[in-house]
């Protein structure tokens, strides 16, 4: 809508609804690997293998939710 558009400050993004469930599909994925390899003995390392391998770390899934600004 153009009164939106009038209103959105140049950090405000259009995240369609595939694209949420996109991420969020990532990161359950990500956390039932570490819950199958016994998420208490895994270290950080291996927890931040596990999450980056699916792309969930902040700034692999960021750039998916900031595609579409609302002013432009």
């Amino acid at each position: 809508m153009a009164a939106a558009r009038m209103l959105a400050n140049d950090e405000t993004y259009l995240a369609r609804p595939p694209t949420v469930l996109e991420v969020f599909d990532r990161l359950v994925r990500s956390w039932r690997t570490a819950r199958a390899r016994t998420i208490t003995v895994l270290s950080t390392a291996e927890l931040d293998d596990i999450f980056r391998a699916e792309q969930t770390m902040p700034s692999q899934w960021l750039p998916f939710l900031k595609a579409t600004p609302v002013k432009e």
